[in-house]
């Protein structure tokens, strides 16, 4: 087997690699990944918006983290969940990007925080982090739907003929059998959908933390009012998680390209029945 060389080790997919290489790989990408995180982190946060950017370094080396151990236990995650891509347009498998936004979840949780935390906002910060990082967990639960098998879609039964051809060229039908033609689709593809939740959840759900803490610096609004926001929030997240029972009841296939476009409007009439919700609460 050829040797590769470093650049072609650094710039490789993991499953393009054996196990040795992959360790390399990790060598190579602790140091690339502090240097880029730590000028990342100043530039972006500490110049450009002014906030002390050590929290968001730590998660930044956090990301770093969930990439090293997606590297170094590969093998058992591909064996477990199917990494590689099958019917994915994409580098990897759509239960594949679901394992990446899962062992990302702890940067995600922590950058958020972080950013509320040094913008004297910690409490809309927690609910971001919680709004960010619950539709992961349920994609995880649910990865048999975010899955590769989402973006082939059934259409109708084809019946074919089932012949015989003897030794003298005759042809003898056996009866028939029934095909299931299929297209491929957009699917449930899992960073899509985690965008969308993300979106409807940061201000739901970020909104109820918020109302929190104005009930306990102010009296209001209400606390029940701050906590029927959040569950209102994660309850509109929740749409998200389950597309697949969605799929059953609108007239249009959600895994197809407008079944994506009908989510991606669907978050704005979801953010206007909260907006009309909170209207009435505070």
């Amino acid at each position: 087997m050829k040797q590769r060389s470093i650049s072609e080790i650094f710039f490789k997919l993991p499953y393009e690699l054996s196990e040795a290489e992959r360790k390399t790989q990790i060598l190579l990408l602790i140091p690339f990944g502090l240097i880029t995180s730590i000028i990342l982190s100043y530039i972006w946060f500490g110049l450009l918006i002014g906030l002390n950017f050590i929290p968001f370094f730590i998660a930044f080396c956090l990301i770093l983290l969930g990439v090293i151990f997606i590297l170094y236990f590969w093998d058992n995650l591909d064996h477990s969940y199917g990494l590689k891509p099958f019917n994915s347009p994409f580098q990897l498998s759509y239960q594949g990007y679901v394992i990446i936004l899962l062992c990302e979840a702890p940067a995600f949780f922590w950058g958020m925080f972080s950013l509320g935390f040094t913008s004297n906002n910690i409490w809309f910060g927690l609910g971001g982090a919680v709004a960010l990082v619950y539709p992961i967990l349920g994609m995880f639960l649910r990865i048999k739907t975010f899955n590769d098998d989402s973006i082939i879609i059934p259409g109708g039964k084809a019946v074919l003929p089932d012949k015989v051809v003897l030794p003298d060229g005759q042809e003898l039908s056996s009866g028939k059998s029934e095909v299931v033609e299929t297209v491929r689709g957009f699917g449930f593809m899992p960073i899509s959908y985690w965008i969308l939740a993300s979106a409807i959840g940061l201000y739901t759900v970020g909104r109820g933390f918020s109302g929190i803490h104005l009930y306990l610096t102010g009296g209001y609004p209400s606390l029940e009012a701050a906590v029927f926001a959040i569950v209102l929030g994660l309850l509109l997240q929740t749409v998200y998680l389950f597309p697949d029972k969605l799929n059953n009841i609108v007239p249009i296939e959600l895994r197809s390209k407008k079944g994506f476009i009908f989510m991606f409007i669907l978050v704005f009439v979801l953010f206007g029945l909260s907006q009309f919700v909170f209207s009435l609460l505070w």
